[in-house]
């Protein structure tokens, strides 16, 4: 080989090393960047003067490659399984216990945190313990059967801004007095995102 083709072959190797390097520290730096999701809860039901509602975790759901196009609209939807492709992430819980009868116009600080760019499709709020205070006085300890308010609604996370979600839960839904005592059953009003 000519010492033009050498010198000509070590040219090309070195542009590859360097295309290669910036490809790398491009796709590095894009998954590296991060914005905020805020998450909160409202609602105040007319029967009570104190619902306690104690939360042990809140989690969301960032979707996979697989996941582009799924339809997550359908807040209802219970058949979404947490075996999807992607991955759940937890979020910091700001307060664990927030009396729901306080937030009828405005809406407490549940969890916050930053996280991941990309396009996120459910959020699990798990609820861990609930009490309250009836009209005349009377204190109810609730049972929690299942405890986690499912929410599928695809959201997005972009790079240094701040994304905040209201959650309603519709007390009037979630509260069945039946013979065995009170229950609590967590039953999504609406999610704004603002």
């Amino acid at each position: 080989m000519t010492s033009k083709g050498v010198a000509l072959l070590a040219l090309g190797i070195a542009a590859m090393v360097i295309l290669g390097g910036a490809g790398a520290y491009l796709l590095t730096r894009e998954d590296a960047a991060t914005g905020r999701i805020v998450i909160y809860v409202k609602d105040a039901p007319a029967d009570w003067t104190h619902i306690n509602v104690t939360f042990s975790a809140v989690k969301i759901h960032q979707a996979g490659l697989g996941d582009d196009n799924e339809t997550a609209d359908n807040d209802s939807d219970d058949n979404a399984t947490d075996e999807d492709d992607g991955e759940w992430i937890t979020i910091t819980l700001e307060q664990q216990t927030i009396d729901l009868t306080a937030f009828v116009n405005v809406s407490a600080l549940l969890a916050s945190g930053n996280i991941s760019t990309g396009k996120y499709t459910q959020i699990r709020i798990v609820v861990d313990s609930v009490t309250g205070t009836m009209v005349n006085g009377t204190h109810v300890e609730f049972k929690v059967p299942s405890g986690v308010l499912k929410i599928n609604k695809p959201f997005t996370i972009k790079a240094d801004r701040s994304t905040e979600l209201t959650v309603d839960i519709d007390l009037s839904k979630s509260i069945v007095d039946n013979p065995n005592g009170w229950i609590f059953k967590p039953v999504l009003g609406s999610i704004v995102e603002g």
